[in-house]
């Protein structure tokens, strides 16, 4: 089937209409609008427009929880124009034209929109925007214009209304802005923008959930209402990612355009299908130039992912920042080769004046990287540094420091930290003046320098009161085994209060499940001067190895038994990560922790483990046909690529704490749903048959997937988020599922399925 991307503009026509009569009588105030009378006519009107696929047609079918209609009877709605009366054309914009008019059933104004008078459509165009329609409809978000009623009049055209939109577009706020608009600059800090850029940024993720890509952000498509709503518009170029799939033309190259210059606000998909009427196809390229990421630029469909809205979303934000289009060029030519080259200043060098926080200005830079796989990697870590960057908080886009989150820790107690600020500068001021005369005064300077210790003091104090934050962000790094961060965070928490005692504590753990075992002791038994909380486990454990050298890889199994009997277990995990993450021989590590597995697994009777280098990048581990193994703790750390886990327990996929796997079995497990987990976003191939997994709905989480086997499930449903795996070349099904409309779909895209009687 063609690809085409959705090239009719949201603001042009939010909707599909075709009142001719009632087009001609609304542009006469004195007459009542009267129904249409004609033909339909032209049946390649909007061949090229608009296509739609099977896909789309079960993503209807899910969200409206019945199937479309298969014929019109059911959207007849007699005569519309007893229900409707027209007030005003509101806009008006190719084949369409939008007015306000008031709906007696309902008592309101309501929008609607009709194509003009000379524009005809055949059945078959009617069909399609009718799709169109309904895939519109179904995003039901607050940020997102409502649909209200779609409907066919006595003689067949098709019409539908929407919220009547009051307020302006963000584009037009900015441009005021950028002139100095007083006014503007009051009502619009900094502070209300990146409240309406976060609503944005959940209409998009929302609509990313179900698949849909907008392709065209900027500020025009942004309209702000009078009482703070913030609308999405323009969805006409939007199209859902398993369209892109089914492109099989040339892309558009826009290397032939020379010196062409787009009207304000015109997309480039409006220029190629003005200038190019004899091409067959059409909407390969679309976006307004400025706004449009790299990958929409070079015109390749099959470069279009989520992360191409993203670099949009951060074009919307810097232009936020700095009132300014991030790309400007006199042509379209030269705007392309631009945003290719992620050819534009960064914000803070572009408008210096504006003083943009460094925070804001690396968020902005992150999601128009020119590479997307370097773009944030999904809306919702786009949100996320926001919210952090309002908190007070480091953003991941600053790649933050001890020093940035020290910053950022005084800015969010400024006002303590501004009294003892001024007290210093004061006390820094009369030390300065009395220095010349400090023989004479050296009492005023002694003074001086009291009143500096007691402000010094009071820091201290106000650090201490942060420090059991850090403490708890320890903790939680700590249970999600993200070991790293939990070690920065407690030498943050112990450097903000060293009298902290379960911070050294929480220390001394840490040094005895590293195997620094004397450091351990030393800091558990408060032998290092500073208070601490007890721990008699740790404190025996640390005293039985502190006259011990390094632990040999034969001595690890008792290791772990003691870890166990002195009841510090919890260790393991990092135990093994600390070891498994240095370098070491396989001959004796791995029988080492086969044995471990054993010791932390007593119902296992016969411990089944077979390891194999994957070249220097790796390890393939099998610990399938193992049905006791729970604990798979000696795992931590294993830069492992293929696992192999079928016929287990319930192992804990969290051990699993870097980010290589490729390759993951568990079919056979107690497994009850699809595990979420950062680490696995690059796995390939994954077997969960004969789980207890029903629902694959978040089946996105894994976007490299090539290989799925979900046969042998009982009550599966069958999502057709299936779909969204792009990469999918081959799908294992029960036999149940051969007239599924989904693994259909899959068949007809490609994907080869392989049937069990399972």
């Amino acid at each position: 089937m063609l690809f085409s991307q959705v090239a009719l503009r949201w603001h042009e026509c939010y909707c599909l209409w075709q009142f001719s009569t009632l087009e001609r009588t609304m542009d006469k105030p004195d007459n009542k609008p009267k129904p249409p009378s004609r033909e339909i006519g032209n049946a390649n009107l909007f061949a090229d427009d608009i296509v739609f696929s099977d896909t789309e047609k079960i993503l209807f079918e899910e969200d409206l929880k019945e199937n479309a209609p298969a014929n019109r009877d059911g959207l007849m709605d007699g005569n519309p124009e007893e229900r409707y009366t027209a007030n005003q054309k509101l806009n008006q914009g190719g084949m369409k034209a939008i007015w306000e008019v008031d709906d007696h059933r309902t008592a309101r104004k309501v929008a609607m929109a009709l194509i003009q008078d000379s524009k005809i459509a055949s059945e078959e165009d009617i069909d399609s925007f009718l799709y169109e329609a309904r895939l519109t409809a179904n995003l039901q978000h607050p940020n997102i214009i409502p649909i209200y009623d779609i409907a066919l009049d006595e003689n067949g055209n098709p019409y539908f209304t929407m919220k009547a939109l009051k307020g302006e577009t963000l584009g037009a706020i900015i441009k005021q802005l950028r002139n100095g608009n007083k006014e503007y600059r009051q009502r619009y800090t900094r502070t209300r923008l990146l409240g309406t850029f976060l609503k944005v940024c959940n209409a998009i993720d929302y609509a990313h959930t179900k698949g849909v890509i907008h392709l065209d952000l900027k500020p025009s498509n942004v309209n702000i209402g009078d009482f703070g709503d913030v609308q999405v518009l323009d969805w006409g170029l939007s199209t859902l990612i398993t369209h892109l799939n089914e492109y099989d033309g040339e892309p558009v190259s826009w290397h032939s355009i020379d010196e062409v210059s787009l009207e304000d606000g015109q997309t480039l998909t409006r220029y190629l299908e003005g200038s190019a009427k004899r091409r067959e196809h059409k909407n390969v390229v679309g976006g307004t130039p400025g706004y449009m990421s790299p990958e929409q630029a070079q015109g390749v469909p099959s470069d279009i992912d989520f992360q191409t809205d993203i670099y949009m979303l951060g074009a919307l934000l810097y232009e936020i920042l700095t009132y300014h289009c991030p790309i400007e060029g006199g042509t379209v030519k030269e705007s392309l080769q631009k945003t290719v080259r992620g050819d534009f200043l960064p914000p803070g060098k572009r408008t210096p004046d504006r003083r943009i926080p460094p925070a804001l200005a690396a968020i902005a830079m992150k999601a128009m990287e020119t590479n997307p796989a370097d773009r944030y990697p999904n809306v919702a870590a786009l949100i996320r540094d926001i919210q952090k960057f309002q908190e007070g908080f480091a953003t991941s886009a600053e790649n933050p420091t001890f020093i940035t989150h020290l910053t950022l820790l005084v800015k969010r107690h400024k006002m303590a930290v501004g009294l003892i600020a001024a007290t210093v500068a004061i006390i820094a001021m009369v030390f300065a003046q009395s220095f010349a005369s400090i023989k004479k005064s050296g009492r005023v300077a002694l003074d001086a320098l009291a009143a500096l210790q007691e402000k010094n003091d009071y820091i201290a104090a106000t650090a201490r009161q942060v420090a059991p934050d850090y403490l708890n962000l320890m903790a939680r790094a700590e249970r999600e085994h993200k070991f790293a961060a939990a070690e920065q965070a407690l030498d943050t928490s112990l450097a903000f209060d060293p009298s902290l005692g379960e911070g050294w504590r929480r220390k001394g753990r840490m040094l005895l499940c590293q195997q620094h075992f004397s450091e351990a002791w030393n800091i558990l038994s408060g032998n290092h001067g500073l208070p601490v909380q007890k721990d008699p486990p740790a404190i025996r454990l640390a005293k039985k190895y502190k006259d011990a050298g390094e632990i040999i890889d034969a001595a690890l199994p008792q290791l772990a038994k003691d870890f166990i009997d002195y009841g510090v277990a919890d260790g393991i995990p990092r135990l093994f990560y600390h070891l498994n993450r240095a370098a070491f021989d396989p001959e004796t590590r791995f029988p080492a922790i086969a044995e471990s597995l054993e010791i932390l697994n007593p119902k296992v009777e016969k411990l089944n483990f077979k390891w194999l280098a994957m070249g220097s990048s790796g390890w393939m581990i099998d610990l399938g046909n193992n049905p006791e193994l729970n604990d798979i703790s000696p795992l931590c750390g294993l830069n492992i690529l293929i696992l192999n886990a079928s016929n287990t327990g319930t192992p804990d996929l969290n051990m699993l704490t870097e980010n290589g796997l490729i390759e993951l079995r568990l079919s056979g497990t107690q497994l009850n749903h699809l595990p979420d987990l950062d680490q696995l976003h690059g796995l390939q191939v994954l077997d969960i048959s004969k789980t207890r997994t029903r629902n694959i709905t978040n089946i996105s989480k894994y976007p490299k997937l090539m290989s799925l086997d979900i046969s042998g499930i009982d009550d599966l449903v069958v999502s057709p988020q299936l779909f969204w795996s792009q990469n999918l070349k081959m799908l294992t099904v029960s036999y149940a599922f051969r007239n599924d409309p989904t693994i259909g779909a899959l068949a007809r895209r490609g994907v080869i399925i392989t049937y069990t009687d399972e």
